[in-house]
């Protein structure tokens, strides 16, 4: 089923519940945006180490698990986080994701990166406005396992205040 279709059916629409940044908040992330847009583009090989990776939108999503914060602590002797032996059973499971469907109420390629951030904090909360970018290869196996139908995706989108729309 299209997300677009279980999202008009159910009322859901991905990151809606995110809580509100502050100003300060905002500054931050604006000074941090500012600095990245600065940054020198890579190819593929020089930035992905895993040799799993695939080249994303924006220069934000090129990670690799291998220099990734949240994948480090978890990554023990594998190359790549999705050769890590409870990858294929936690992340592309149709069975774990539809459980975590049903808890979610979500599409499983929504489900499936959120299990994935559970997994590498282990279920640490990531709190208000703090949101994660999740390193390529981990995206493109999920897009993979569970494709959009038209391959519209809408990548990693910043916390914002929606406050500071109206102002």
């Amino acid at each position: 089923m299209e997300n677009g279709s279980i999202q008009n059916q159910m009322g859901l629409v991905a990151y809606n519940f995110e809580p509100e940044l502050t100003v300060q908040e905002l500054e931050d992330r604006n000074r941090a945006a500012l600095a990245s847009s600065e940054a020198v583009v890579q190819t593929l090989d020089e930035w992905c180490e895993c040799g799993n990776c695939q080249e994303m939108p924006s220069l934000e999503e090129n990670v690799c698990c291998r220099v990734s914060d949240l994948v480090l602590p978890n990554l023990e002797d594998h190359n790549c986080i999705t050769m890590h032996h409870s990858y294929d059973t936690l992340i592309l499971n149709s069975d774990v994701l539809a459980l975590a469907y049903i808890q979610m109420m979500i599409h499983s390629r929504l489900v499936a990166y959120r299990q994935f951030i559970c997994w590498m904090l282990k279920g640490e909360n990531l709190g208000k406005g703090r949101r994660v970018v999740i390193p390529s290869c981990v995206v493109k196996d999920i897009r993979d396992s569970f494709p959009e139908n038209n391959n519209d995706y809408t990548g990693f989108q910043a916390a914002i205040d929606v406050r500071e729309l109206f102002c």
